[in-house]
């Protein structure tokens, strides 16, 4: 169903696994899109392997069928609750299929800005414990945004900003600076070992956190974002692979952290 909000400069697509779906991760991608001009939209795929026990094709269709109605009642549900709730527009599409295809379609289709997930639950054989997380940040070429393990509502309005890295490359530099407008508190910057560069001057107020290369340098800098009380971090998956050479992926980082995590491409 379409009911976009019209002329907003960044596109958030949600994806949402029912019956297992997050309302606190609806809700904080709707904070994130009011801080930064967003529009919402949420994506629920649905295997029809986890669907339909029958092979007869024409009891197949008639159970997708009533699948989808009963589907697009409950995400309606969820949908409105949270829209009315927050004031705030949200679309969403239901899509049948191989879930990474679907999803990698999606976004090839629609070109969102930002794709926000919940954090992988390893013990649970869901959605997100197929593969999908790591799918879709490497090979679906969108920013990601990994929500964080809690259930708590994150204010994206006056948060405390950390990013991974000595600066900010171009191809990031809208993002974070919108963030950074939008909060009187330091951009903290954490990186390993010295490139020499220097947080953009477009950036207000920023603090350095270098640590020094070696074993345990990733373990330090993951624990001082917890002690410094970073609510959301940044990483470039370019820049990481770089500083990190390939042994430690941006998702293995989102999974030491219990906060938001923007993986940016």
């Amino acid at each position: 169903m379409d009911t976009k909000k019209s002329k907003a400069k960044y596109k958030l697509a949600v994806l949402m696994d029912l019956p297992n779906a997050s309302e606190v991760v609806l809700n904080n991608a709707i904070g994130l899109a009011k801080t930064i001009d967003g529009a919402v939209e949420v994506l629920c795929v649905k295997a029809p392997v986890d669907v339909v026990k029958s092979e007869n094709q024409l009891s197949a269709m008639r159970t997708i069928h009533k699948d989808n109605r009963t589907t697009e009642a409950e995400l309606q549900k969820l949908i409105q609750r949270v829209s009315d709730r927050e004031g705030f527009p949200v679309s969403w599409k239901i899509a049948y299929g191989n879930v990474k295809n679907c999803i990698k379609d999606y976004i090839s289709s629609k070109q969102p800005s930002i794709v926000v997930m919940g954090k992988q639950r390893t013990k649970l054989a869901n959605f997100f414990g197929k593969g999908i997380t790591e799918f879709v940040v490497n090979e679906c070429g969108a920013d990601v945004l990994i929500m964080g393990d809690d259930k708590r509502f994150h204010s994206f309005s006056n948060l405390s900003l950390g990013v991974f890295g000595n600066a900010v490359k171009e191809y990031d530099l809208d993002i974070i600076s919108d963030l950074n407008r939008q909060t009187t508190k330091p951009t903290k910057f954490f990186s390993i070992g010295d490139s020499g560069d220097a947080p953009k001057e477009e950036l207000k107020d920023t603090i350095s956190y270098v640590f020094s290369e070696g074993s345990n340098a990733l373990d330090g800098l993951t624990s001082y974002v917890s002690k410094t009380n970073t609510e959301l971090f940044c990483i470039s998956k370019q820049q990481s692979k770089v500083v990190l050479e390939g042994q430690v992926s941006p998702k293995e980082i989102a999974q030491r952290l219990d906060i938001p995590v923007l993986i940016t491409k």
